[in-house]
């Protein structure tokens, strides 16, 4: 009998192992391993979900009525991981996953990044909704209602987990999920400060970023330098870290979007900044440095990330004046 991870496993063919191999820079294999890890520790999270107070209902709303129709709309979403036109979808967008794994899953991702060589976020992001329209297909071929939803979803993770075949994947999704755990306790013990936290490295992008406008090629170069930047940080920390609770999954729309609501002016930008390395002083002290040297090399990774002025890219500077003067405001702010 077909399992929903056999179905998650044919709906990414060869053709698209190799279209995430170029967009997220890692070997088709390395690819193939992660989407191997991606979907047992998806499943774990979406059975999870359903065995919870409430979690089938929930689980029931996230589920597409048509999974061929979703699972189809994976080419649309290489394609934006593919194009120039989206920088931050580069990232990717990581809402359906976090629904299904937690708030810890920068830690989820952070843990299989390092163990698996390249971000493994977007490819999580896109293998979210996969494993929803796996799930929708299960049901409808073995004529599952909601009250089954839970008992089957347990029965093909327990049947997954008890394989021998399988007990390395096992334990590298035992592992992610150990960080999440970490994480999200991380998240927890800051309360409303952690919003804060979080968001000042990407107020840091984009107070840059937006102190002397690139043009489309220079902001994705930017964004994808910061992306860059924020998970070379996240890598560095310890697993258990606010860095890595914070940065872990590297830099997505959602961030974008926060901070933007957030601070649509410099100094509502530096407020930010300020905010959350206060937050880390008081909560985390020995961080603190750590924390600061985070923002700052992601501001300069953005700075330093296309050349302003000149034609074609021919001539221009690194940085320009106004790009320094907002690293130097950072950099004041950090003091």
């Amino acid at each position: 009998m077909s399992t929903i991870l056999d179905s998650l496993s044919s709906s990414f063919g060869a053709d698209m192992v190799s279209g995430l191999g170029k967009a997220l820079g890692a070997d088709p294999s390395a690819i193939t391993k992660g989407l191997g890890v991606a979907g047992p520790l998806l499943l774990q999270g979406v059975s999870k979900m359903a065995g919870s107070a409430g979690g089938t209902e929930s689980l029931m709303k996230m589920l597409p009525q048509e999974s061929s129709g979703l699972l189809g709309g994976l080419g649309n979403m290489l394609s934006s991981l593919m194009g120039g036109g989206a920088a931050a979808s580069a990232t990717g967008e990581s809402s359906v996953a976090s629904s299904l794994l937690g708030p810890g899953v920068n830690g989820i991702g952070g843990a299989l990044s390092r163990t698996l060589g390249f971000n493994v976020t977007p490819l999580l992001a896109m293998a979210a909704p996969a494993v929803l329209g796996a799930v929708s297909k299960a049901m409808k071929t073995d004529n599952v209602d909601a009250k089954g939803l839970a008992p089957m979803l347990k029965a093909q993770q327990e049947a997954f987990t008890a394989d021998p075949a399988n007990r390395e994947t096992v334990a590298l999704v035992s592992s992610a999920m150990e960080a999440g755990k970490k994480a999200q306790a991380t998240i927890g013990a800051y309360g409303e400060n952690w919003s804060k936290v979080a968001s000042a490295p990407v107020a840091a992008m984009m107070m840059v970023a937006t102190a002397d406008l690139s043009g489309p090629i220079g902001a994705i170069q930017e964004v994808q330098a910061a992306s860059k930047a924020l998970l070379a940080a996240a890598a560095r920390a310890a697993p258990d870290s606010v860095l890595a609770a914070a940065l872990g999954g590297g830099l997505n729309v959602e961030m974008l979007k926060g901070v933007k609501e957030l601070a649509p002016t410099n100094d509502k930008l530096i407020e930010i900044i300020r905010a959350g390395t206060a937050a880390v002083a008081a909560k985390s002290p020995g961080e603190v440095r750590e924390y600061k040297d985070a923002i700052l090399s992601v501001a300069k990774a953005t700075a330093e990330a296309a050349k302003d002025g000149g034609f074609l890219g021919i001539g221009g500077t690194t940085v320009s004046k106004d790009e320094q003067a907002s690293l130097d405001a950072i950099a004041a702010a950090l003091a």
